[in-house]
């Protein structure tokens, strides 16, 4: 995993993680997790919380 390297988010060091996706890099922290199907109001939800990716479904947030 280069990335875990990377990303500064303390969830991929946790063994149980509390989210799928890492908020900062969009990666798999807890793949025990099932992922939901999102809706377009929780993207919006975390697009206001300033996260990059969603944490249930790991789809990129930012606005290109």
């Amino acid at each position: 995993m280069q990335r875990e390297r990377q990303c500064p988010n303390f969830n991929h060091r946790r063994a149980n993680a509390p989210v799928r996706h890492c908020p900062m890099c969009g990666e798999i922290v807890n793949a025990s997790i099932r992922e939901p199907s999102c809706v377009s109001e929780t993207h919006a939800k975390r697009r206001r919380d300033r996260d990059a990716y969603c944490l249930d479904c790991g789809v990129t947030l930012k606005v290109t």
